[in-house]
């Protein structure tokens, strides 16, 4: 009932917000016009004629304003009307009858102007109400000796006009903090959940470091960037593309899901950031946007620990029939320009640089070399604490300049006899010494799985010499 009273002077272009003020401030006029008819009899039964035409007229004029705004529709006059008639008759009524005291502080009432004002207005624009209410108080002391320093009311009635006034305003005032602390509570309740909605169902989909980063500085949700050192790491699943083309559907999206689900918990468990997933391949981007001083080394601890799954992973799906590759990694550090790039309806959270193009290409270069993880040198120069071991100067697609590169090793076989004996042997291929074929001839026999040994063995057998290694393809 009270939104169809209030509806009469709803406008089509309300919204919620104005729609609620409006029914508030209808029901307020309606419900206090009454009351101004009852009030003015009151004082009508004490013989106070002069002070029971200021309710009486305040009920006529009330009803009236209300008669026009369901007409004419203009919110501000109805809105203006109204909080004037609260703010001006209460301190009419207390000088009519003759004053603060004689009055039982009637002029309480205005100070439901300003509070008014904060509810239908704009904060600022209620200071004014607020202003124009301790105005009239302080001129209520002025004019107070122009009027009758008695009236015909009882001093019961005097004192029981007090209690109402006093106790009525107090009712106002404490309902009115009641809801807005009330609708305070139940707004940071609704932000929290919506807040923890969203860290939930994003975090789903991009890197839970970068959800936390977003929602503590939302102001960094715009197009722009910055240039910062980090580290990328990139994979690959070889094989993945035939193996799509001969599966069942269904397969595919199952085998992806399941690699994909343990791959991302790599990364977040190194408060990676994951670039972008494309098909089988995972883009990752460390020290950003949350900067990490330690990069470039859980770039490498990741790849390594994605290498174990994955080697894992792979054999038991072979075990099932489903013929799964090797995963490829490439681990770069570089400074590129980081940030959201995009349009305005639409942006991604990524980095743009060389030191990109170099790690896809990194990545593409295992499977010339027989290796599953190649690192260039600007990131093993910042992992003391792992161990690598050299693969060449890799002059990669698109280059001019070479990038040398390394295989990280397992540290207990750190000083084994043969990461010794290939250490010696590529120091004699970085001299061209004619023995390094030898010595790779001699690695190989020794150590028949170890794919960079045959693949260097092969380019000293057909004639290629020293450690710059050319790459054609990615």
């Amino acid at each position: 009932m009270l939104s169809r009273i209030g509806a009469i002077g709803y406008h089509p272009d309300d919204n919620e917000e104005v729609k609620m003020q409006k029914t508030l401030l209808v029901a307020t006029a309606g419900t206090m016009g009454p009351m101004g008819f009852l009030w003015g009899g009151i004082y009508l039964y004490f013989n106070e004629p002069l002070a029971a035409s200021i309710p009486l007229s305040y009920g006529v004029a009330s009803l009236v304003s209300l008669a026009i705004f369901s007409q004419v529709k203009s919110y501000r006059i109805f809105r203006f009307s109204q909080l004037s008639f609260i703010l001006l008759l209460p301190f009419l009524l207390m000088l009519a009858l003759g004053g603060y005291v004689n009055s039982s502080a009637v002029v309480v009432w205005s100070f439901a102007s300003p509070l008014g004002a904060l509810v239908f207005m704009e904060r600022t624009k209620a200071l004014y109400w607020f202003a124009a209410y301790l105005g009239l108080v302080l001129a209520g002391v002025y004019f107070e000796r122009y009027f009758p320093a008695s009236n015909n009311l009882s001093e019961k009635a005097i004192i029981g006009f007090f209690v109402m006034n006093i106790s009525g305003m107090s009712v106002v005032v404490f309902l009115l903090v009641y809801y807005f602390v009330g609708e305070k509570n139940l707004v940071l309740r609704l932000l929290e959940k919506k807040h923890r909605w969203i860290k939930e169902a994003f975090s789903a989909y991009v890197s839970p470091n970068l959800v936390e980063h977003l929602l503590r500085h939302p102001e960094e949700l715009k197009l722009g960037g910055e240039r910062r050192e980090c580290t990328f790491v990139f994979t690959d699943l070889a094989g993945f593309t035939p193996l799509v083309e001969e599966s069942d559907p269904a397969t595919i999206v199952s085998l992806l899901n399941e690699y994909i689900e343990e791959m991302t918990k790599i990364v977040f468990r190194y408060e990676g950031t994951i670039d972008k997933i494309v098909g089988d391949g995972i883009a990752v981007l460390f020290s950003a946007p949350v900067y990490q001083k330690d990069h470039a080394q859980r770039g490498v601890e990741c790849a390594l620990e994605m290498d174990r799954f994955t080697e894992i992973f792979s054999k038991t799906k072979q075990q099932e029939g489903i013929a799964l590759g090797q995963t490829r990694i490439g681990v770069n550090t570089g400074t590129v320009i980081i940030g959201n790039v995009g349009s305005m309806s639409q942006f991604n959270y990524s980095a743009i640089g060389d030191a990109v193009n170099t790690t896809s290409r990194l990545e593409g270069a295992n499977k010339y070399l027989g290796t599953r993880i190649c690192v260039s040198r600007s990131t093993v120069e910042k992992c003391p604490d792992i161990p690598f071991r050299p693969i060449g100067s890799l002059l990669l697609q698109g280059k001019t300049q070479a990038v040398e590169a390394f295989e990280p090793i397992d540290p207990d076989e750190a000083n084994s006899d043969r990461i010794n004996d290939y250490r010696a042997a590529f120091r004699l291929l970085e001299k061209n010494d004619e023995g390094a074929l030898n010595a790779f001839a001699e690695l190989q026999n020794s150590y028949v799985d170890d794919a960079l040994v045959a693949f260097h063995l092969e380019r000293l057998r057909s004639g290629a010499t020293g450690s710059q290694i050319v790459l054609e393809g990615k």
